[in-house]
């Protein structure tokens, strides 16, 4: 009988490759464990924000311009590290206000926020704010004969560590069509920088996908609507749902309101003469 006698390197080389798989094992099972923890970890963060059926996002949508009331709406009780511009002033505050009103010239309801954060983000937003609405405002005063409306309205929320303000103002100018002008800015208290809307979206749980089918099918109803009522003569503003316009990636306006309560607003009279626009809440 022939007897086969083992190599002894092999065998060892074999118990070497043997206890590295061991190893390698072990190692994969630890890192997949501390993935799957922070992953739960993350859930349980989302899982913290309330959630809200569709009946409480239409009552959202529907009470939309009732929010307007020019404060700032703290839903949290957390004290964050910012510098304050004005000491004794809100984190936003009414900057500019002016209730006056002349015949056949003008009427005026202005109530101008200003973020209270010294910031060079927030110096670019109260910026723009000014160019925007103060601006407006003063040159409304100066105006004759032109019988202007002019108001703006803001609100503002405290939630998440995300400071949301959202300002509305409503322009007639004569014979010309109301024009209704949304501006929304997000600043992350934490970061101390811009709130994204992808920031908003991940901490309520929603993918850009399904942020992009909810305002695609939203958007598809109104024009579907708004095509009947032009073929009843009805003078309407067009949509387009495949435009890329209504891309979440491409939102300008959106707002972190009440309720965890996320905003995405179309105001096409920042563009043009008209009061239109859609309001999708998630």
């Amino acid at each position: 009988m022939k007897v086969i006698l083992e190599n002894e390197n092999k065998k060892n080389n074999n118990l070497k490759i043997f206890y590295i798989t061991i190893i390698a094992i072990c190692i994969i099972s630890i890192v997949v464990g501390i993935f799957i923890q922070i992953r739960d970890k993350d859930k349980n963060i989302i899982s913290k924000l309330p959630k809200i059926s569709e009946e409480q996002l239409n009552n959202y949508k529907n009470q939309f311009n009732d929010i307007f009331k020019n404060k700032v709406n703290y839903l949290e009780n957390n004290s964050y590290k910012i510098t304050k511009i004005q000491q004794d002033k809100e984190i936003v505050y009414t900057g500019y206000k002016d209730n006056s009103n002349q015949v056949n010239d003008y009427e005026l309801d202005i109530n101008i926020p200003y973020i209270n954060i010294k910031n060079e983000t927030t110096e670019q937003f109260n910026k723009q704010i000014k160019d925007i609405f103060e601006q407006k405002a003063k040159s409304v005063l100066n105006s004759q004969g032109n019988n202007v409306i002019y108001t703006v309205n803001y609100s503002a929320y405290v939630t998440n560590n995300i400071l949301s303000l959202v300002i509305r103002s409503t322009l007639k100018e004569g014979n010309n069509p109301q024009r209704d002008i949304i501006q929304a800015y997000n600043y992350d208290l934490i970061e101390q920088n811009q709130c994204t809307v992808q920031k908003i979206l991940e901490l309520k749980g929603i993918t850009t996908q399904e942020a992009d089918k909810k305002i695609k099918e939203e958007i598809k109803k109104v024009q579907e609507t708004v095509q009947e009522l032009e073929k009843l003569g009805y003078s309407i503003y067009p949509r387009n749902y495949e435009n890329e316009l209504y891309n979440i990636k491409n939102v300008t306006e959106y707002f972190f309101g009440e309720n965890n309560v996320l905003y995405v607003i179309y105001a096409y009279g920042n563009e043009n003469n008209t009061s239109e626009m859609d309001i999708i809440v998630m």
